[in-house]
């Protein structure tokens, strides 16, 4: 037994020397007191044999988290298995890594397939003998999975700017390697766990509901619906069925025919969506009913991801703009309850998917009441100048101004020669006079941001009755200009009363308010949330954003 131990340790360190720290050949221990000594004996190998002190490369994978290494536990000891087989540590942790999408994350970011292979091999009952080398290499994993699984839980596995795939522990909190390694002191898993992922109530909501949704659809396998079969009448009509029933739409009690059910089901499911419910099978309707189970978890899961990204704590009072529910939802700080109070909700309109509303974070720090609009170059001529050159009581219809290059309103449309210009040549811009057919209606609030966009009241209020909203150059167009406005100043009503507003919103008359105290406001991008009542609402990726991250993902 002693030659076989020696011929495969030797076999192993010779790989280690060749820098490939290859663990694949079995190393044999019949004891099980002494399979800890041997392990520890290849732990110190292979760490020798590490690239510097930030990568450890073992099995032809690279372990960038390796760094972290000796802050959060001695090399030496073994904490994931013990002669043999795993400790109650290594057990929970595997547990976690298989159901990593109860988090919302990917079990093999974390070695899952590899780990369950190698606790397979940790003990051969046949002949009897403990496999060292497999028990090595998996402690190593053990401890990369940890602190990848501590550092995704804790800020996500994005870089929120650039939508790549990262690893910078300079944006993680400053203490998360201290708090996993209590979790290994108090050998408490789930709470090193607890304290590193977003208090946010809709993370956490979010997170119950997929741990529901997975655990309730394991055994239903609906798939997406196809629309090459169309034809095929009653084929489809049952798959579609089946597809509602899935999904928990279709009501079979309903005293109706069945294409009154199914059309009363469409409706229900349009709605999950924030689709007009109007029960026809639309392109938008059609393509979420494409998502398959498998799809409709990965979309709550980027939703999990981009909970990460958010600040540790909002501000006692702020706005979050939802751009594909097309919603705005102003909180305030419970301080007798400790939570977040939704004190204003409104519909909003936000860019389409070819002039995309950005994400960002500002403060509404004025409210410019009867506002001009001063036309961006894109639209004045991509869009308005065509119309000036067709027709130039095109301006005076929509209560333009040209105003040329010193600044100055241009009374004589005639001295200006249209024909010349052009998207390379416009020497004038276009300003629409404030009133109630400005496209920026009576209110503007503003916030600095690099995009040149704001949230303003509209003309056009028939978008506010549709589901469909996204249909704005980038700008937000919100119904409950008003109700925002007077929350705006609720604190400085002593300067500035309600009355004093109102009279302000009745006369055609440009005035800027200050606020005495800013909102800081968040355009955010959610395709999946749950709501205040529990219910977990679905909308369509209506940029294509979370497909995008998907395809990094799952590739």
């Amino acid at each position: 037994m002693k030659q076989i131990l020696f011929i495969s340790s030797l076999l192993f360190l010779v790989a280690c020397k060749n820098g490939s720290n290859d663990t694949s050949q079995k190393i044999e221990v019949k004891i099980p007191q002494a399979v800890n000594l041997e392990i520890q004996k290849i732990l110190t190998e292979i760490y020798s044999n590490s690239i510097g002190d930030t990568l450890l490369e073992i099995n032809k994978d690279t372990l960038i988290s390796y760094r972290f290494f000796d802050k959060l536990r001695d090399k030496k000891n073994i904490l994931f298995s013990n002669k043999g087989k795993l400790t109650s540590f290594g057990d929970s942790l595997f547990f976690i890594i298989k159901n990593a999408r109860f988090y919302g994350l990917y079990p093999n970011d974390y070695h899952y397939t590899k780990l369950e292979k190698l606790t397979k091999k940790f003990y051969n009952q046949k002949e009897d003998y403990y496999d060292a080398a497999a028990l090595a290499e998996a402690e190593i994993l053990f401890t990369d999975a940890y602190l990848k699984f501590g550092a995704h839980l804790n800020k996500g596995r994005f870089n929120p700017d650039t939508i790549l795939i990262e690893w910078n522990p300079k944006k993680l909190d400053t203490n998360w390697v201290s708090i996993l390694k209590m979790g290994i002191q108090q050998n408490n898993l789930n709470l090193a766990f607890d304290s590193l992922e977003p208090k946010h109530a809709g993370y956490h909501f979010l997170k119950k509901a997929i741990r529901s949704y997975i655990n309730e659809n394991e055994k239903l396998n609906w798939d997406t619906i196809s629309f090459k079969n169309i034809s095929d009448t009653l084929k489809f009509k049952e798959d579609l069925k089946q597809k509602l029933i899935a999904s928990g739409d279709y009501n079979d009690s309903l005293n109706l025919n069945d294409s009154l059910k199914l059309a009363s089901a469409v409706k229900s499911y349009q709605k999950k969506f924030n689709l007009e419910p109007d029960g026809k099978l639309g392109k938008l309707t059609r393509q979420t009913l494409a998502l398959s189970k498998e799809q409709t978890i990965r979309q709550m899961e980027m939703a999990l991801e981009r909970w990460r990204w958010e600040p540790t704590k909002y501000p006692e009072r702020y706005a979050i703009v939802n751009i594909p529910s097309a919603e705005i939802n102003v909180y305030e700080w419970d301080k007798k309850h400790k939570i977040d109070t939704l004190v204003l909700n409104s519909k909003i309109v936000v860019g389409k998917p070819e002039t995309q509303t950005p994400t960002l974070k500002s403060k509404i720090n004025y409210m410019l009441i009867y506002p001009y609009w001063s036309v961006p170059y894109t639209i004045a001529w991509k869009e308005i100048l065509p119309m000036v050159k067709r027709d130039t009581n095109y301006l005076h219809k929509h209560n333009f101004e040209v105003i040329n290059w010193k600044g100055e309103v241009v009374h004589d449309l005639s001295t200006l020669n249209w024909k010349k210009f052009s998207k390379e040549y416009l020497p004038v811009k276009f300003r629409q006079r404030i009133g109630d057919e400005n496209s920026l209606g009576i209110c503007k609030f503003n916030f600095n941001n690099k995009y040149g966009v704001y949230l303003h009241d509209t003309n056009s209020k028939r978008y506010f009755k549709t589901f469909y909203r996204y249909q704005s150059h980038g700008c937000m167009r919100i119904e409950k200009f008003v109700d925002l406005a007077r929350f705006l100043i609720r604190d400085d009503t002593i300067r500035l009363p309600y009355d004093t507003l109102n009279a302000y919103f009745a006369r055609e008359e440009q005035k800027q308010i200050n606020l005495r105290k800013p909102l800081p406001i968040y355009v955010r991008y959610f395709t999946a949330n749950v709501d205040e009542n529990q219910k977990l609402n679905l909308f369509i990726d209506i940029y294509r954003k979370d497909e995008e991250m998907m395809k990094l993902i799952y590739k």
